[in-house]
């Protein structure tokens, strides 16, 4: 109830000892009750009222002449106020969209202000407690992230669009479009705030010398000559909102009115992008798209640019047998053939030249032992009847999945508790970063209806997933609100989820096909470049760890938090996982500031057959419980693949 802000029209300006039109309590014309004002501002008020008949919340925004008075004394721009306030009226009464909010009545009433009466206007109106569109939106943009881009276009700003057709649809300009006029009913936007709408079907406004509207977010006509800012006034301000997105919100210092552009476009997607943004931002509105239907098309190529560019080209089979169809290749191949079985037979009978001849010669086979000064070497083999495969794969939860060539791995010195020193790994995919807060978010969602929050813990069943609260002072990632979970700063959508526990980062894995990666296919991954912790399977936990153990068995068996005292488990700088170099592989991150979560095995089964008993946290092999979660530890998954021809 405390964050409708300037989205319907009325800035939050409510000081001490100002005089409110309506008291809490008070019945307009019999049909709404006053709950309380929820903002103040230059044109008026907007309070929460109940809707007797109907027993409903509304917003009821109402405009009075008393009001008005008191903070301007030229008659004309106070009758400028009402005409505008009507006009609001009109042009939401036309628009039936689920994205635009909805006007539900208009109508007058009489106060009494001492012997004289004074006359209100007002206007009821969908009540929409949540926050605006700037919520979803980055201070600092989402560049470079692609994934979180796309999923804000088709979640936001394609509904957003949707409703801005509509309201063009009745020949409408809205001429304030920005980020705080758009409400978001949970996740649906609902465009607000009509108040400098413009309409061929309306009477006009006379326009006093005020300029009206937000300059980020004002097209040049808009400014210079207000009357002639038309419906392409809109298309400009929607470029400026989809720049924000993307490279962060436009400061103070950036020079209004002119067109923007993206300062990088290192792949097809933010081109495209870019050039949307550019056609909708042009200074002259005739350069622009000439409709919302252009623009909106424009993005949905931008997505289908990032999908082709992810769809892993397969590997393309010959047709069998087809050079039986051309014969003279064919004869050429068997004499060619033919020529070079009896060539190698002379060459192996004879001997090679300047040396004796042998008709057998047995080839020698030499073995040296691993290098002590290298912790870990590979050998990638290279398997009969092997196929190309992707470099790589696109999951199901958006990740980027890196082909990891199988091999044999010679382990460090001081894993000597295990029984081989080499071990074949075999071929898989590993998501190329670890996953983050917005993708386990997401997977929180999906499971509402078999989870429980207790005391900050996610439970399924007897399983502990995820512990809420914050990582680190002033940094709390996930938050669990109204009935679903949301990333609580949308700034930290691409870090590394944290505190997750075993089990539920072996949940995500399992519910995206996947799971999470061994000790020797992290290794392989890994390759030569990482250190290993010497740490034994069957070392003792340090203190904090320790004390984690305690706390969480302690959540299991029913007691408080304050029961067990929880430590502030130090956690390394945290960083969006696009920040670290790629290494040989393609994979971000690996043995970096988070450590991840993996399996105690030597050698991968599939996904279905593997048994995920024992869990470590890598790069460590320390065994861990698996419903325990620390402040410095994410995950990322793995896929098998199959090398062999079918």
């Amino acid at each position: 109830m405390d964050r409708l802000t300037e989205a319907t029209g009325i800035r939050r300006n409510m000081t001490k000892g100002s005089c409110n039109i309506f008291e809490t309590g008070t019945v307009i014309n019999d049909k709404w009750v006053v709950l309380e004002l929820i903002a103040k501002g230059a044109m008026g008020e907007i309070y929460l009222a109940h809707q007797l008949n109907l027993k409903r919340d509304v917003a009821i925004k109402v405009v009075s002449e008393e009001w008005l008075k008191d903070i301007d004394d030229n008659p004309e721009e106070i009758e400028t106020a009402f005409e505008r306030f009507r006009r609001e009226v009109h042009a939401m009464a036309q628009v039936r969209h689920p994205n635009v909010l909805q006007i539900f009545d208009y109508g007058s009433t009489t106060l009494e202000k001492g012997e004289t009466g004074c006359t209100v206007e007002f206007i009821v109106m969908e009540y929409i407690p949540g926050d605006t569109l700037r919520f979803t939106m980055s201070e600092e943009g989402f560049y470079p992230e692609e994934d979180l881009i796309k999923t804000w276009l088709e979640d936001h700003f394609l509904p957003v669009l949707e409703g801005v057709k509509a309201i063009h649809g009745f020949d409408i300009a809205h001429r304030d479009l920005k980020p705080e006029n758009i409400l978001l009913d949970g996740t649906t936007p609902k465009i607000a705030d009509f108040g400098l709408a413009r309409s061929t079907r309306l009477k006009p406004v006379t326009q006093s010398m005020d300029v009206k509207g937000t300059a980020h977010y004002m097209s040049p006509e808009h400014f210079f000559d207000f009357r002639k800012a038309d419906q392409r006034a809109d298309i400009y301000s929607l470029g400026k909102i989809l720049f924000e997105a993307i490279n962060g919100k436009i400061g103070e210092g950036t020079i209004p009115f002119k067109m923007v552009s993206l300062p990088s476009t290192e792949t097809p997607f933010f081109q495209k992008l870019d050039t949307i943004i550019q056609d909708a931002t042009a200074e002259k509105k005739e350069d622009r798209f000439s409709s919302v239907d252009q623009f909106q098309k424009a993005i949905l190529e931008a997505i289908d640019i990032l999908k082709k560019d992810r769809v892993p080209k397969l590997a393309t089979k010959p047709g069998r047998f087809s050079y039986l169809h051309r014969p003279k290749w064919l004869w050429a191949g068997i004499v060619v053939a033919v020529a070079s079985v009896v060539a190698m037979t002379f060459w192996h009978l004879l001997g090679e030249p300047g040396k004796s001849p042998t008709l057998f010669k047995r080839p020698q086979i030499t073995s040296e032992p691993p290098s002590k000064s290298k912790p870990l070497s590979l050998s990638q083999n290279k398997l009969p009847n092997e196929i190309t495969p992707a470099p790589t794969v696109l999951a199901e939860d958006g990740a980027t999945l890196h082909f990891i060539p199988g091999g044999k791995i010679t382990l460090p010195e001081d894993t000597d508790f295990m029984p081989e020193k080499q071990v074949k790994v075999s071929p898989f995919y590993m998501d190329e970063t670890q996953v983050t807060n917005h993708q386990y978010v997401e997977f929180l969602n999906h499971n509402l209806s078999k989870m429980r929050v207790e005391r900050g813990v996610i439970y399924v069943e007897d399983e502990i997933w995820l512990l809420l609260g914050e990582v680190k002072d002033g940094y709390e990632p996930i938050i669990f609100k109204n009935g679903k979970f949301k990333v609580s700063n949308i700034s930290h959508a691409s870090f590394p989820v944290l505190r997750v526990t075993g089990l539920g980062a072996s949940a995500y894995a399992h519910f995206y096909n996947r799971r999470l990666p061994t000790y020797t296919e992290w290794l392989l991954a890994l390759g030569t470049s990482g250190t290993q912790q010497k740490e034994s399977a069957h070392a003792p936990a340090d203190s904090t760890q320790k004390m984690d153990i305690e706390t969480m068995h302690a959540q299991m068996h029913g007691q408080s938090e304050t029961d067990v005292p929880i430590p502030k488990t130090p956690v390394p700088k945290l960083l969006p996982v696009s920040n670290f170099q790629p290494n040989t592989y393609g994979i971000r991150g690996l043995n970096k500031s988070i450590k991840e979560w993996g399996l105690w095995i030597l050698q991968s089964n599939s996904r279905d057959k593997i048994k995920e008993a024992e869990y470590v946290v890598l790069p460590t092999t320390i065994l861990r419980q698996p419903w325990e979660g620390f402040a410095e530890v994410g995950f990322r998954c793995v896929r098998e693949v199959n090398l062999q021809r079918e």
